[in-house]
């Protein structure tokens, strides 16, 4: 009966551990963002690149048609 108690006991921390490890995850966030680059339109959720001085100016796109903005600031590829 103990052996089972404690079978049981272990379980659910497992279980319990297993639920927590996904409920305190952040996922990672695909959505491409698109920025013209020289003159041609990129994706550049792979770049290194940062929005430096937020204002009005728009810094990355969600669509590659340049029409929904996603961030706000200047745009700077980073070496």
């Amino acid at each position: 009966m103990k052996n089972q108690i404690k079978n049981l006991l272990r379980a659910g921390v497992f279980v319990l551990a297993a639920v927590f490890a996904f409920a305190f995850t952040k996922p990672l966030d695909s959505t491409p963002l698109y920025q013209e680059i020289n003159g041609v339109v990129e994706d550049v959720s792979g770049l290194n690149y940062r929005c430096d001085n937020p204002q009005n100016e728009i810094c990355t796109y969600q669509d590659p048609e340049l029409t929904i903005p996603a961030q706000m600031g200047r745009f700077s590829l980073i070496p």
